[in-house]
């Protein structure tokens, strides 16, 4: 085996033995009643903390902030390990309607004037739900009420990265719950009987509702070619890519058309990958190439795309600025692609790194399908 491919394999088993046993782990279903056992232990255990001073940054046991307390008490009760910030939880977990939530949810606001996501909170039932709060005449670790006026007007909504404890759960039939299932009364007496409806849910409207799809217009350049060391141009690229936002680790696929000036032709990536979350990607595929290519620096060398191994790459996204129903971010891409000398042999160490190592600096637009659903 060549040494170019000595190191693509050696990277792509990295990935493979790091990524794909979570992926896998993650794929591990709970049952109804496992699912209200974790439920029922997360609520339990951060019941413990109320009375608790708010800290900036705090995340236990004697202090917390919003999401700090929701990361310890995920990680200690139930060994899942969430991400630390309001926004990343909002993004790692999966929304739902309001009739579905069950204790054990988690619960989002918007309380600051950039409408952001900036709150977030654990609902354990009847309207309920603990949060860590940093003023208001209440402060620290505390249970409020979804019915209360500033809760209610400052709700945005309930996501969950725990399965179901019954699919066939009903609605949360509090009237006064923000986004409550619409419920009709009659009362007899002093008993009063609500009716709601049953809830049908789609597999495949679910599927398509944790569907993300993005698209990406980047610069690409490197610092080196086999002759000299300094910035060099390395053409653009425009990325379509959709991934499935329903796990913890997200499988995805896309295509990348790419004109590289380093080696003067057109590439067309295709992508398989994993991403950890809306920031970070790593991705491989196999590359279709047009036209002739020469070597970066010396355009009279001939060399040619590998089809297979083509492609291995790593992605890194700002936080998204909500702009419409899509999010807007800047995105750091670093990849490395194969390149053969013209009789199919491997090129040199040096000249297969100057070649096919290239960063991409763009702008990344986001678009989760269960906004246009």
């Amino acid at each position: 085996m060549t040494t170019r491919k000595a190191v693509f394999y050696t990277l792509a088993f990295f990935l493979f033995v790091l990524i794909v046993p979570q992926l896998c782990a993650q794929n591990e279903s709970m049952t109804p009643k496992e699912a209200a056992a974790a439920r029922q232990k997360l609520v339990d255990y951060s019941k413990q903390f109320i009375g608790k001073p708010y800290v900036s940054g705090g995340i236990g046991p004697n202090s917390f902030d919003c999401s700090g307390l929701i990361f310890t008490v995920s990680r200690e009760s139930i060994g899942k390990q969430l991400p630390r910030t309001t926004k990343a939880i909002y993004n790692f977990c999966q929304e739902i309607d309001a009739k579905e939530r069950e204790a054990g949810d988690l619960v989002f606001f918007k309380t600051t004037s950039s409408g952001e996501v900036s709150h977030v909170g654990l609902y354990i039932g009847s309207s309920q739900f603990i949060h860590a709060v940093s003023d208001g005449p209440n402060t620290g670790v505390i249970v409020s009420s979804l019915k209360e006026n500033y809760w209610k007007s400052h709700y945005y909504c309930t996501r969950r990265y725990l399965p179901a404890s019954n699919s066939e759960k009903l609605a949360d039939t509090n009237p006064n719950s923000p986004a409550a299932d619409k419920t009709s009364t009659k009362s007899s007496g002093n008993a009063s009987f609500v009716s709601t409806k049953k809830i049908v849910r789609s597999d495949n409207d679910s599927f398509l509702k944790s569907l993300v799809v993005d698209s990406s217009i980047s610069l690409n350049w490197s610092f080196f070619t086999p002759e000299y060391f300094r910035l060099n141009g390395r053409g653009f690229d425009f990325l379509v890519h959709a991934r499935y936002a329903g796990k913890d680790i997200q499988p995805g696929f896309g295509t990348i058309f790419r004109y590289d000036a380093g080696t003067g032709n057109f590439q067309m990536p295709l992508i398989f990958s994993l991403s950890l979350n809306e920031f970070f990607r790593f991705y491989a595929g196999p590359v279709i190439s047009f036209g002739k290519a020469t070597q970066p620096g010396d355009p009279d060398i001939d060399i040619e795309n590998s089809f297979f191994p083509g492609i291995l790459g790593f992605t890194f996204s700002t936080p998204g600025i909500k702009v419409g129903k899509t999010l807007l971010s800047l995105v750091q891409d670093i990849h490395y692609t194969v390149f053969n000398d013209t009789d199919g042999s491997a090129l040199s160490f040096g000249k297969s790194i100057t070649t096919g190592l290239v960063f991409a600096t763009g702008i990344r637009v986001t678009l989760p399908l269960k906004n246009v659903l």
